[in-house]
């Protein structure tokens, strides 16, 4: 009778969810309007998160999460859109920031939070002024001009040698997928070297699909794998133009 192929069984889903416990708020800066001093109560770990977040109250009384970086440590007092010599863990506006200095949590428009540098071990660094707002070379080694009132945290994001240490095995990473959404699937295999009953592509004398790749976009689950409704298919050269 067969079974169903692996690319069906997918598709039905299941009533497995990711495991999204003892994870915390989304680490973003204060808003526009807070120009406080506040202080450093906690240094946390968020399953999925490579860098560690520091809690930061204000003395007004808010609190905030943001991704730590290097040198930060429990009791620092931090300037909060204010301060005239910036150290490690002060919010300040790019307008404010010498050039040359490395930041983390960098706004793309002011008010956002901090969409820029927040993985571990990451840092953009502000390169200077232009007509046209401030420069900022971004972790990729892009530059991107950013308003002067957007901001940024002084400083690198923790947990640098995170991507130093291998994963050796596909168990480790497994797990480390689930813990970041991940599928946690293991290692991509061809669907040509596969049997016809785990994948349409399965079968034959030789590793070749042997037939047509391109799908319907309405194609069940089990049957969406290639070139979903494409248009037109093969190199460049050889297609044909739409009339």
């Amino acid at each position: 009778m067969g079974k169903r192929i692996r690319a069906q069984r997918k598709g039905r889903g299941s009533i497995f969810r990711a495991k999204t416990y003892g994870r915390i708020e989304d680490p973003a800066l204060p808003a526009l309007d807070v120009r406080d001093t506040g202080t450093v109560t906690d240094l946390l770990h968020e399953p999925g998160r490579g860098a560690p977040l520091a809690t930061i109250r204000t003395e007004s009384g808010k609190v905030f999460h943001i991704a730590a970086p290097e040198g930060l440590r429990v009791g620092q007092r931090v300037d909060i859109n204010q301060g005239t010599s910036p150290s490690v863990g002060d919010v300040l506006e790019l307008s404010a920031i010498p050039a040359g200095t490395q930041i983390c949590n960098v706004e793309k428009r002011a008010g956002d939070g901090g969409l820029f540098a927040k993985s571990s071990g990451t840092f953009a660094q502000v390169i200077g002024t232009t007509p046209k707002g401030i420069e900022v070379r971004l972790p990729s080694g892009k530059t991107k001009t950013l308003s002067p009132r957007c901001r940024a945290m002084i400083g690198v994001v923790s947990g640098s040698g995170r991507r130093d240490k291998p994963f050796l095995k596909y168990g480790k990473k497994f797990h480390w997928f689930k813990a970041k959404r991940g599928k946690g699937l293991g290692p991509i295999v061809r669907g040509v070297a596969m049997n016809p009953v785990d994948h349409p592509f399965g079968g034959g004398a030789k590793q070749h699909v042997g037939k047509p790749k391109t799908v319907s976009k309405h194609a069940p689950p089990g049957r969406k794998v290639g070139s979903f409704g494409a248009r037109s298919t093969g190199p460049k050269g050889k297609r044909r133009r739409r009339r």
